[in-house]
């Protein structure tokens, strides 16, 4: 099938102040501003993807951008530019290449794309001919604990591994059938060379309550900046910055002026009620740093409630129906907040690039979206007039 290119940029003159001043705190200093300003990256007819799965990065001076098409074993690669359509990595199941099925994927560079696989405890590191190139297993740290496999396929988010020199830094999940969720170590480093592994001295119990562990409210997103970790747990409104070696801890509070409280209900014996519950209550989202004007961005989704004549069972990597941007300065002092049109985008997938902040529009009720394209839509950091 041949797969037609377009690159679509949509110009709307308006006023950030007007659109900011309906969202945003008046004693804030900044505000995230739509432009109308689309990306649209081509999909043939075979190929669905997960956002949980997408990651941007740069080789040789070029910027691309690429995911997993869980479906096929395929890892597809665009030029980030133009939007362009480059090429395929077909990974093999079955065979002495084979990895079976994939369970998560992160790139790093061409000289680093790794790959985890429900038939591998561990990380498969293969190249763009798709030939495995490296195999680390994950065995037991020198302190005694036996890292648990680190991937979630089916849920958000999906922590990719940090690359530190010769070092990676996976994550784990609390598991009190396997090992006491208090004591388990939020992140495991990886020696690449010598391919052993230490838990890190950073714990779920670190971060979470009991009540919480035991409802399972564990999920977390993890970025590295300045030389600091920076968890963002979903039923937290604090976040905690670490050190590389994870022995200093800072605990820091940021609140969405949009969310009372991130309240916790029994989990539903029935799937779909349950699916629908985890899309309706408050909870924080991922925190991201933009390195264009050295600011965070985290992403907060007040309670909502849905329609229950609508099945929501699988629809949760598609996103959540109300968003809002919490932006920091590089100190972690709130300066803005955005709250974002509802029903329209998926912030669980997103770039950040010189011009601004991408967001994918292909929320999971936006029926106008095409299934032919991913479109991802520019927003610009703004200081707010009054």
């Amino acid at each position: 099938m041949k797969i037609v290119i377009i690159s679509i940029l949509f110009f709307l003159c308006f006023s950030c102040k007007e659109k900011a001043t309906n969202h945003t705190s008046e004693s804030y200093e900044y505000g995230l501003c739509e432009t109308k300003v689309i990306k649209a990256f081509p999909l043939d007819e075979e190929t669905r993807y997960n956002p949980f799965y997408l990651y941007t990065f740069e080789d040789n001076g070029k910027d691309f951008l690429s995911f997993l098409n869980y479906r096929t074993n395929q890892l597809l690669f665009y030029d980030l530019n133009t939007c362009k359509f480059l090429f395929k990595v077909e990974l093999d199941m079955e065979g002495p290449q084979g990895i079976g099925v994939p369970s998560g994927y992160y790139i790093h560079d061409f000289e680093n794309i790794y790959v985890s696989s429900y038939s591998y405890s561990g990380l498969i590191k293969v190249d763009t001919t798709s030939h495995i190139t490296q195999k680390i297993p994950y065995k037991t740290t020198k302190e005694g604990y036996n890292v648990i496999p680190s991937y979630t396929p089916s849920l958000h988010p999906f922590v990719i591994p940090i690359q530190i020199g010769n070092n990676l830094y996976i994550s784990q999940v609390a598991a009190d059938h396997i090992y006491p969720s208090e004591k388990t170590p939020v992140s495991i480093m990886i020696d690449t060379i010598s391919k052993e592994s230490h838990s890190l001295p950073f714990t779920f119990g670190d971060a979470l309550t009991k009540e919480q562990l035991t409802a399972r409210e564990y999920l977390f997103s993890r970025i590295h900046n300045d030389n600091k970790f920076i968890y963002s747990f979903y039923i937290e409104p604090d976040i905690f910055i670490t050190s590389e070696d994870h022995k200093q801890i800072n605990r820091i509070k940021i609140e969405s002026k949009y969310i009372k409280e991130t309240s916790i209900k029994p989990i539903p014996n029935d799937i779909m009620k349950g699916a629908k519950q985890s899309l309706e209550l408050a909870r924080y989202g991922d925190l991201i740093y933009d390195k264009y004007r050295n600011v965070y961005y985290r992403f907060a989704y007040p309670e909502v409630e849905l329609d229950n004549r609508i099945s929501w069972r699988g629809k949760a990597v598609y996103g959540r129906a109300k968003n809002s941007i919490i932006i920091l300065d590089a100190q972690f002092h709130i300066i803005g907040e955005t709250l974002l049109a509802e029903n329209l985008y998926n912030t669980f997938a997103y770039f950040i690039r010189k011009e601004g902040l991408y967001i994918s529009k292909d929320y999971q009720m936006n029926h106008e979206q095409s299934e032919d394209y991913m479109t991802f839509e520019l927003f610009e950091l703004k200081k707010l007039t009054n």
